[in-house]
């Protein structure tokens, strides 16, 4: 796994070590240095229209499937596309791949095929990933379907396939391509209390749609204050084969993160904005300690160059409803 150059912060102060309670969790993340250089900005109508035209090029694809128009297909692929099965085998240059679809055109004949894009992201303006489904309905009724990922790449105004995967049955089966990474944090999911006298921190965690995130909120409570909020999103990034993690609070303060596992902890080393504008860098881990425990810690904390002291929380499971 590559490390990228990540620091983070999320600061907790208890009230009665430090004299003041404060709670956040603010994450501004520089993409990794090997893809630093990558990514540009595209307008945002520039952007719609890529989208539009990449969700018409997917649709042609499987209308010249259902009429068989082999052509029509090939018309959709770059000279040096290449394409690996389920079982890994892998076809590559355009010769190759219309005598491979020739021959699953004929063998799919009368099939009613249907085709679904699950989600689409930009890597640069000119290349996209897809995530999408095919099913294909035999004329005796029965159906199947897989899950596959393409490359899409842009060639003058038109785009075209530059490769293309399909899914093997126990990644198709799940409910996202995200939920096989993010199963490792699934022990998180549920509801969460402080084991100190000193705070009430409330912390819960569940699945957003089809298990492709998860969805953490801190409530902390503390006298004479309104209650903030945190909301934390932990996401799958494929592209950097990292998870990754948006956090808002209700103060304002914005960010990102990436996590790294290291044994039974995982570990967040970040850098964030405040509301104010400053900014901030801390070490975060989370030690899971059994199904019912884990403790999350703030070390190296600094803001706008100023050192904090080191703090430390231990969370304990609330047992369920």
């Amino acid at each position: 796994m590559r490390s990228p150059r990540i620091r983070a912060l999320m600061l907790v102060a208890t009230g009665a070590a430090l004299g003041v309670f404060a709670f956040s969790l603010f994450v501004q993340l520089p993409r990794p240095a090997d893809a630093a250089g990558q990514e540009r900005s595209q307008p945002k109508a520039s952007k719609e229209g890529d989208e539009q035209a990449i969700r018409k090029a997917a649709q042609a694809l499987v209308q010249a499937m259902n009429k068989g128009d082999l052509d029509a297909l090939m018309a959709l692929w770059t000279p040096d596309a290449d394409y690996s099965d389920e079982d890994g085998k892998v076809t590559r240059g355009k010769d190759a791949l219309t005598a491979l679809f020739k021959k699953g055109l004929a063998e799919n004949k009368g099939s009613k095929v249907t085709g679904k894009t699950n989600s689409l992201k930009f890597l640069r303006p000119e290349v996209a990933i897809e995530d999408g489904t095919l099913e294909f309905a035999a004329p005796d009724g029965s159906k199947e379907s897989n899950r596959y990922i393409v490359v899409w790449t842009k060639s003058g105004d038109r785009w075209l396939i530059s490769s293309a995967r399909d899914l093997p049955d126990e990644v198709t089966e799940v409910p996202s391509l995200a939920y096989p990474q993010l199963k490792r944090l699934e022990w998180l999911v549920g509801e969460w209390q402080d084991a100190s006298d000193k705070i009430d921190v409330k912390l819960t965690c569940k699945w957003d749609l089809n298990k492709s995130f998860l969805l953490v909120q801190y409530e902390v409570k503390s006298p004479g204050a309104d209650p903030l909020q945190v909301t934390q999103r932990i996401g799958w990034d494929e592209y950097n084969g990292m998870i990754r993690s948006w956090t808002f609070d209700s103060l304002g303060g914005i960010g990102e993160s990436y996590w790294e596992r290291d044994g039974n902890r995982w570990v967040a080393a970040t850098s964030g904005i405040l509301p104010d504008g400053g900014t901030g860098g801390a070490t975060i881990v989370v030690e899971f300690v059994d199904q019912n425990t884990f403790v999350w810690r703030s070390l190296d904390r600094e803001v706008d160059g100023q050192p904090l002291a080191d703090s430390e929380i231990k969370f304990v499971r609330k047992p369920a409803k």
